[in-house]
């Protein structure tokens, strides 16, 4: 029998045996639990991870590969935008008719097709002859052959000779033998987009290796090019080339451990397959991809590891976890408290305020315990219902919820806010935490933006003097009348009216008494029209009228009726009365009038027979008067100023230009006008015979009479004055006008330089005028004529900035050095925010690049003033002399 001792130790022994058999058990079932656990987790984390990267790897060279073929598409369209203005160019649309070799030898000679970087030129007839053809070689600077494959591609219905219509062009790739070659086919079409097309003119350049570079530079990836129709493709080519399809347009495939290679085709100008584009990228995501994985087993073997003592690290994670939570309320009242946006908390269901940061406070103007016992209501614009379904989905689960609204302030004005919202638990109890930011300058600033679109979109289409519809506008709906009269079968009328002795109380009493003059008389005009018609300023004092859906009785009697009341019409200014009368001109819109110029023609025609037979009446269009009112009309000018011209009956002008900054040298600065004495020796403005003698082509005849006479009769003066100016720091320069006729005159610059040579002018004292309208219409001939002339020592100065509304676009090509600010813009400066604007930005855009600026239309010292403090650099008009005669003495000018 076994002492007591012994089985009290046989059991204790037992149990510590059971105990760590417990242990092992719970050991064995959490490892096994663990490893299970952490097993699943990296082969699942690992499988998302890799899947996860893999695709944003195809993703991203995806994009890269849709950049490389926009920036191909971009260079096709920039490409073709280039030659847009050969294909609408009127010397293209004769050359074609005419094959002129002066064309080819003033636009086409290697300079030129150098700066154009092509290598291909082809004029092609609508009879599918080629005009005139050429290749070019870059690189050695000289003609060659256009290239025989291009040449084959020219034949009658190809693709590059397709009639399109106008404004659209065919651009894309060819194979040719010599590479992908990019090219242009445009119709060749007058500079108005009207009348027949004559022709193509392609324009062609290869897509060599300095190409792709450039492609490789701009996306910033290393990008390959092969051509399908290549004898042997590099092995990745050919398989990709196989994989790809219209189902497929795209293909991503890794090269190897270190790249990925993204493939596409690019279709040639047939859309058929003509190149196999890649583009690589390096596989930095998919590196990546392995560093996480090393560290997700690392991150599992510690987890593993540390298991035991997680308890603890639980609980002191907890303790931490509450202590930092105690840290992050104290940060957030403090940040709340100095935020510069307003923070509040409203209770969810009463909209009680319930806190609130201090630029909450300020911002609404109340204190704590003032704005503690107000709601949301009290301060929101908004009803209360409205307020109420604005905050609804945050309670139905919305986390964020945006918006603008109107808070009253405690005086009661509005603040314009932008509010964002969340849902939060506050006290055992749900709340709006409302942040808001103050808006009312951005609100202010985009209403005034948005009232000057508004504006700037009505000045488009209507007069800024009259407030009736721009010519522009009401040649639009006259179009609309035109298209109506044949697809609906109804009859309009259109009545032309030109007033009567206006140019006299213009010049009698100056520009602001005609501009008050044209007000009047359309008020007076519109108040006689009907609702449904449309009335227009043309221009100068023209005026149109167009009435719809009119009988000629009724058209007659309202014409009349409107000639009635402008007889009847009496005009006040400075104690003086004055009446006029109006001619008008009436003619039917039916099917017979095909377009918009025949029923203006026929519209002015009869307004100008209506002038002829004695004015202040009103005329009714016959096919029959045209010759008439050409002969009696415009031929009448044409020969007086023929007659005036050999009788030597025009007279000069000049009108001082200053600087309105005072400076210490001496300035004699003017610009030379014309003017016409008639037969009578009444001397009559320019704007009366000036259109005349540029219908009839007679401007280039006077531009040389001015130029003639003024150096004949000034030249000793200028001599003296550029040799005063050498020793003294004295400025002297004098401005003369030149017309479009001169510019496009290939004799002109010849006629300069006997006149300067025959009456030793220095040329560094000369500063020619061209308007911005005739400098864009005759843009090529306008730069070939400036630099000449710039080379000679002559200034030159863009009159009338800013009246066509387009010069900024061409303004960098035009060697200039002054701009004069049309003076449209000018003479109402003082009450048109608009024309200040239009003024401010076109002297900064000047001085940016370095040119001087001069406005026009200086009537006033307060105009004066205002253009000085925008810095302007000179000025000219009433308010600084009015135009003077030169005197007798032909070596100086009046006083």
């Amino acid at each position: 029998m076994q002492p007591k001792w012994w089985k009290e130790s046989h059991q204790l022994s037992a149990s510590k045996q059971q105990t760590a058999a417990l242990r092992r058990k719970t050991l064995l079932a959490v490892s096994l639990t663990l490893t299970s656990l952490l097993t699943v987790l990296y082969a699942a984390s690992s499988t998302v991870l890799m899947s996860s990267l893999r695709k944003a790897e195809e993703q991203d060279t995806r994009l890269a590969l849709h950049g490389v073929l926009d920036t191909i598409a971009g260079t096709e369209n920039d490409f073709s935008g280039r030659f847009t203005d050969w294909s609408a160019w009127d010397d293209t649309y004769r050359f074609v008719e005419d094959a002129n070799p002066q064309y080819i030898k003033a636009n086409l000679i290697a300079e030129q097709l150098s700066a154009l970087k092509v290598n291909a030129v082809a004029f092609v007839n609508t009879a599918n002859h080629i005009v005139y053809a050429t290749g070019f070689d870059i690189g050695k600077q000289q003609k060659t052959l256009l290239p025989l494959a291009l040449q084959q591609q020219l034949f009658p219905g190809s693709v590059l000779l397709q009639a399109l219509p106008p404004g659209e062009y065919r651009q894309g790739l060819v194979l040719l033998p010599n590479g992908p070659m990019l090219v242009t086919a445009q119709p060749i079409l007058p500079s108005n987009g009207k009348g027949p097309r004559r022709g193509t003119v392609i324009f062609g350049r290869y897509l060599d290796l300095t190409k792709v570079n450039q492609f490789t530079q701009i996306t910033g990836y290393p990008i390959t090019i092969h051509r399908i129709d290549a004898a042997q493709l590099p092995s990745d080519f050919a398989s990709a080339r196989a994989a790809l399809s219209i189902k497929n347009p795209s293909l991503v495939r890794p090269l190897n451990q270190e790249k990925v290679a993204g493939y596409a085709l690019v279709n040639d100008i047939y859309d058929q397959p003509a190149l196999l584009v890649r583009v690589e990228l390096t596989r930095s995501i998919y590196e990546q991809g392995h560093r996480p994985l090393f560290y997700l087993v690392i991150f599992l073997v510690v987890i593993g590891l540390v298991f035991g003592a997680i308890t603890q690290l639980l609980l002191e994670k907890l303790i931490l976890f509450q202590h930092e939570c105690q840290e992050r309320e104290a940060r957030y009242r403090a940040v709340v408290t100095q935020a510069s946006e307003g923070i509040f908390l409203i209770d969810a269901q009463t909209k009680q305020f319930l806190e609130a940061n201090a630029s909450f406070l300020q911002l609404l103007g109340y204190s704590v315990s003032q704005l503690l016992e107000l709601t949301l209501y009290d301060v929101a614009v908004l009803e209360r219902a409205a307020l109420d379904q604005a905050m609804q989905p945050l309670l139905q689960g919305e986390t964020h919820l945006a918006s603008q609204q109107q808070y009253c302030d405690r005086w009661g004005g509005l603040v314009h806010v932008e509010v964002n919202a969340n849902l939060i638990a506050y006290a055992g109890r749900e709340a709006f935490c409302m942040v808001v930011r103050d808006i009312t300058e951005r609100k202010q600033a985009e209403d005034a933006l948005r009232e000057s679109e508004q504006r700037l979109a009505w000045q488009a289409s209507h007069d800024a003097l009259t407030g009736l519809a721009n010519r522009r506008e009401f040649e639009r709906c006259l179009e609309q009348a035109i298209t109506s009269v044949s697809t609906q079968g109804q009859q309009h009328y259109l009545c032309y009216l030109d007033l009567d002795q206006f140019k006299i109380i213009n010049d009698t009493c100056g520009h602001r008494a005609g501009d008050e003059l044209l007000r009047q008389i359309a008020a007076t005009l519109q108040a006689q029209v009907r609702s449904t018609d449309i009335l227009a300023r043309l221009g100068g004092d023209e005026f149109g009228l167009l009435l719809y859906n009119c009988q000629l009785d009724q058209a007659l009697k309202i014409a009349n009726a409107l000639r009635w009341s402008l007889q009847e019409f009496r005009f006040l200014w400075q104690g003086q009365t004055f009446s006029l009368g109006v001619s008008i001109g009436l003619t039917m819109i039916d099917q017979k009038e095909a377009d918009l110029n025949s029923v203006l023609s026929a519209a002015d025609a009869a307004c100008y027979a209506a002038k002829s037979r004695g004015r202040n009446r009103v005329h009714l269009y016959q096919a029959d008067d045209m010759e008439l009112a050409k002969q009696q009309g415009e031929m009448q000018w044409a020969v007086r100023i023929t007659q005036a011209l050999e009788e030597d009956r025009f007279c000069l002008y000049y009108q001082p230009i200053v600087a309105t900054q005072q400076a210490q040298l001496q300035e004699e600065h003017y610009e030379v006008l014309l003017r016409l004495r008639d037969e009578t020796g009444k001397v009559v403005p320019p704007m009366a015979f000036l259109p005349a003698a540029e219908r009839y082509n007679l401007m280039h005849l006077i531009d040389r009479w001015v130029i003639r006479t003024l150096f004949a009769a000034q030249g000793q003066h200028y001599r003296a004055a550029w040799q005063r100016c050498q020793s003294a720091p004295d400025r002297c320069l004098y401005a003369i006008n030149l017309s479009g006729a001169s510019i496009n005159d290939d004799q002109f610059i010849d006629f300069l330089h006997e006149q300067f040579a025959l009456h030793q002018v220095p040329p560094q004292v000369i500063c020619f005028e061209i308007t911005e309208t005739v400098a864009i219409a005759n843009l090529n001939k306008a730069i070939q004529l400036m630099r000449e002339l710039k080379q000679l020592g002559c200034r030159f100065a863009l009159d009338d900035f800013g009246s066509g509304m387009s010069s900024f676009a061409y303004l960098k090509s035009l060697p200039v050095d002054y701009l004069k600010i049309d003076g449209n813009f000018i003479k109402d400066i003082l009450e048109d925010p608009t024309d200040m604007a239009m003024t401010e930005a076109i002297n900064q855009v000047g001085h940016v690049m370095g040119l001087q600026t001069i406005a026009e239309f200086v009537e006033n010292d307060r105009i004066f003033e205002v253009i000085k403090a925008l810095g302007v650099d000179y000025a000219q008009g009433y308010g600084i002399a009015h135009p003077r005669p030169f005197s007798t003495d032909p070596t100086s000018v009046e006083a």
